[in-house]
């Protein structure tokens, strides 16, 4: 088979992944599927009970994990959590920001507390978790940072204000750093959600509120974790080695009726 018929190489064996607020959702859709592909994973949650149950699933499906706790709003846990990774797994190749938090308010009542604790949360971070990954990525020239958006940096939240304004600022973040890493083998890329069913979305555990919300995306249904899992280990992988500086929307098509008419 000639180099041009070669498929896409998934396999991330030998490659450690840090994925925060990995122990449900979305985020642990990614760890299972960078798992499945070989990857070691350090799953990261504020509740570490959760972690190591989902580190101990992985393990026992044969792959390699450990759980990380920590609060995502602690200005140490970022230097802490690439420490420990690269202690106990030998190494850090990829970088998933998925952690993040929501407060609902209308913008009218959105107050300088709350404001500052989301931005902190949601983007500096993330921020300080590239920064401590920074030369890691660099000296072995290959790395992946993945950042996890949301459907409302494109649409904006009236009642969420501050986290759709911190997904915004995150694709601007993923902008500049795909610049920055550019000449050095490492891909900065950003995936948008958009309606899951997850622990932030209580009523969609209704089987008939799953059926209103699917009737109004253009694909029919609400996303599970496991629908982000496909594009996030190409993008983690050597298959999508040409693509940064990206935002995919995973959305089942809301995004396509905000685009260009």
């Amino acid at each position: 088979m000639s180099p041009a018929m070669e498929a896409p190489d998934f396999n991330l064996q030998g490659r450690v992944a840090l994925i925060t607020g990995a122990g449900r959702g979305i985020g642990l859709g990614i760890a299972q599927a960078l798992a499945s592909a070989g990857c070691a994973v350090a799953i990261q949650d504020l509740d570490e009970d959760v972690a190591r149950r989902e580190a101990a699933a992985i393990e026992k499906s044969g792959g390699r994990a450990i759980a990380l706790g920590g609060d995502i709003t602690n200005v140490t846990l970022p230097d802490r959590l690439v420490r420990d990774t690269v202690k106990k797994l030998d190494g850090l190749h990829i970088l998933v920001n998925n952690a993040s938090i929501q407060s609902h308010q209308h913008w009218t009542e959105l107050d300088v507390k709350e404001f500052d604790r989301t931005m902190h949360a949601n983007l500096f971070t993330p921020i300080r978790l590239c920064q401590a990954a920074d030369t890691i990525l660099r000296k072995q020239r290959w790395g992946r940072i993945l950042n996890v958006g949301s459907i409302q940096q494109m649409t904006g939240n009236e009642t969420m204000l501050a986290y759709a304004m911190s997904k915004a600022a995150m694709e601007n973040m993923t902008l500049a750093l795909a610049r920055d890493f550019a000449g050095v083998g490492v891909t900065v890329n950003n995936l948008a959600p958009g309606y899951f069913q997850t622990l932030r979305n209580p009523q969609l555990d209704s089987s008939s509120e799953r059926r209103k919300a699917g009737a109004r995306i253009p694909l029919g249904r609400v996303g599970q974790p496991e629908d982000v899992g496909g594009i996030a280990l190409a993008l983690c992988s050597d298959a999508g080695q040409y693509i940064t500086g990206q935002t995919i929307y995973v959305d089942g098509g809301i995004s396509a009726r905000f685009g260009p008419k």
